[in-house]
């Protein structure tokens, strides 16, 4: 028995493509690529439907505020419209019943006087009144406005209290500046005191040291009896009296007591410092050393004992020698022994001498100032070598210049 085989041809499958659809909300993948480097951020599908609804809620709301501003735009617009047109309403209407009336009034006077018209048309007169009396009560009504009665008086009444409220309200605007201004004038007060005081101090400060100065060189002077009252030497006039100075008062007593001592303060020290200036207080050659004293001493060429009536200030030949006083140059010239020599006459009672000088800068009856350079350093005349002779004169009489050198203004 033979069998039979078949061959049998198997298809094999074709490489189908299966296609399925993704869910709209499924998770999403949103890659940057910047400079060759790949970062991914994943979107989860809640994220995803948070974010709608977001819009949506957005969205909505905002569409609801549009509508809902265009709508009471509308309904503000209608209540403006329908507001005066009832406004022109009554105005209307008050124009009609005030014609009414005077028509009224001249159809009486008309009936009393001349006696022209019957009753049935001053009747329709008073019709035609009574019916805008009554819209006008209705509209007066809906409004909630006043009766033409009261309409006048509640004006003047309305008026009267407008007044009195902008009088308040500016009285009170002008109370609370005023309150602003007195606290204000406390602190400005209290800012010129403190001001007051810190000058108070500075002037006594300034006057204690030039009381020390005189009062040092005065030590030095009552050797030769001498005493130098700079009130009782000074220019100042024959004249006395309470210093009140010229400023504006104001309504604080312990504040015009100070003004008053402070600038009583000031105008002293203000004199004293004028005074100082013809007072040569200071050291006319700035570098220098002390070679001969003043006082008795060796003569330096016959070695004999002799008076020295002022100090040699050894120094370098061409330093600058400065006039630490104002005044009027005396003398400025040969001087026999004294060399190239000045003599200045500062005013109350001093003078000044400068002696061995190489070069002078000032002539005779020249006036100069405090700190004026008047001279050079030499040796001319009896002199061993380049120094400053220097002297001071009070009253015709040599004191010791030291005194005087050693104060520092």
């Amino acid at each position: 028995m033979r069998r039979e085989i078949r061959k049998v041809k198997i298809k094999k499958p074709s490489m189908a493509r299966y296609s399925s659809r993704k869910p709209l909300f499924s998770n999403k993948e949103i890659i940057f690529r910047s400079g060759g480097r790949a970062k991914v951020f994943n979107i989860s599908s809640k994220l995803q439907v948070f974010l709608l609804a977001l819009l949506v809620i957005v969205g909505a709301w905002s569409a609801y505020s549009y509508y809902m501003y265009n709508k009471s735009d509308q309904i503000i617009s209608f209540k403006d419209r329908e507001l005066d047109e009832t406004r022109n309403a009554y105005v209307d209407l008050m124009t009609d019943f005030v014609a009414i009336h005077r028509n009224i009034s001249s159809m009486f006077t008309l009936i009393e006087d001349e006696k022209l018209q019957d009753e049935l048309n001053v009747n329709r007169y008073k019709q035609q009144a009574q019916v805008v009396e009554e819209k006008i009560k209705r509209i007066t009504d809906a409004t909630d406005w006043v009766e033409e009665e009261t309409l006048e008086e509640k004006t003047t009444l309305r008026d009267a209290l407008l007044q009195r409220d902008r009088a308040v309200s500016e009285r009170n605007e002008l109370l609370a500046k005023i309150e602003v201004l007195e606290d204000s004038l406390q602190k400005l007060e209290a800012s010129e005191m403190e001001i007051l005081n810190q000058v108070s101090r500075l002037s006594e400060k300034e006057m204690n040291k030039i009381k020390d100065a005189i009062s040092s060189v005065n030590k030095s002077m009552k050797k030769q009896n001498k005493y130098f009252n700079p009130l009782a030497n000074s220019k100042k006039n024959n004249a006395g009296g309470a210093y009140i100075p010229d400023v504006p008062a104001v309504n604080n007593e312990e504040l015009n007591k100070k003004m008053q001592e402070v600038f009583t303060q000031i105008n002293d020290v203000s004199y004293y410092k004028e005074v100082m200036k013809s007072v040569p207080f200071g050291k006319p050659v700035w570098s220098y050393w002390l070679s001969s004293p003043f006082g008795k001493r060796t003569d330096p060429f016959n070695k004999n004992s002799a008076t020295h009536k002022g100090v040699d200030l050894a120094s370098n030949k061409g330093n600058k020698v400065k006039t630490m006083a104002q005044g009027k140059v005396l003398r400025s010239g040969w001087n026999g022994g004294y060399g190239n020599f000045i003599e200045i006459d500062h005013g109350n009672g001093f003078k000044t001498r400068y002696a061995h000088l190489n070069k002078n800068y000032v002539k005779k009856g020249e006036y100069v100032k405090q700190g004026d350079t008047i001279a050079e350093v030499g040796s001319s005349g009896r002199s061993t070598g380049p120094h400053l002779h220097y002297e001071v004169l009070y009253n015709g009489v040599p004191v010791d210049p030291m005194a005087f050198m050693k104060v520092q203004l």
